[in-house]
């Protein structure tokens, strides 16, 4: 259903995703959302386990824990960004549809937004094509009007004119831009498993190339536990 502007419920973008790492990138988004005044909170959410992706092995633990770490060591103590760890314990992944869900019946009182890419709203791949364990046509549903969306411009990936308006896209206030940072968990774990020949190089080995590009203390504690290592 479209958005009501003037329900007063409290406003939470939940911005789910593996964060393995969690990177500046995934931080800058959050706090744009803030900003942009979409959302009174935003709850990062790190997915479960999933058998469809396997080159994500590191434990649920480890990545809600540096979710923790880059919060708390990036933001001030009242600033709404907040970690949610409704998937601990799950056997696997919930569908975006099962979340949403999961979220509105343990929380009952705020209106729940999915944070959402617009590479990910038309095509082959989007979210019209998500499936949900015992629901029929889940993704159709919630992009039709059974789930409220928080939409980001991608480069190269046109918004669809015809959005139906459950969708509010992110737009900086009024004199201002927004700011990003595309730095994906992907090209971090890249960077950790460099050539053993070019770690030698460079004096602090692979951790020199990710500086800057990770909360200080989520670095710190990959690698006192080595989390990449191979």
């Amino acid at each position: 259903m479209p958005v009501n502007q003037g329900d007063k419920r409290k406003r939470i973008a939940v911005l789910g995703g593996s964060f393995d790492p969690i990177t500046d990138g995934h931080l800058k988004c959050a706090c744009e959302i803030v900003h942009a005044r979409v959302a009174d909170e935003v709850w990062l959410v790190p997915c479960g386990k999933r058998p469809d992706k396997p080159s994500l092995r590191t434990a649920y633990l480890h990545r809600l824990t540096m979710c923790h770490l880059a919060v708390n060591t990036s933001f001030g103590s009242s600033f709404p960004i907040f970690v949610c760890d409704i998937e601990m314990g799950e056997e696997q992944a919930l569908s975006t549809w099962h979340l949403m869900k999961r979220l509105a019946e343990e929380y009952p009182e705020p209106l729940f937004f999915f944070v959402l890419g617009a590479d990910l709203v038309s095509g082959a791949g989007s979210i019209r094509e998500w499936g949900a364990p015992g629901i029929p046509d889940a993704g159709e549903r919630l992009y039709r009007g059974e789930g409220q969306f928080i939409l980001l411009d991608r480069p190269g990936f046109p918004v669809p004119p015809d959005l139906p308006p459950n969708f509010i896209r992110l737009k900086p206030l009024k004199g201002t831009q927004l700011i990003t940072e595309d730095v994906s968990s992907s090209e971090i774990r890249r960077r950790m498993n460099i050539d053993d020949r070019d770690k030698a190089e460079m004096g602090r080995g692979n951790f020199m190339m990710v500086d800057g590009l990770l909360s200080p203390a989520v670095l710190a504690h990959i690698i006192r536990y080595r989390i990449y290592d191979g």
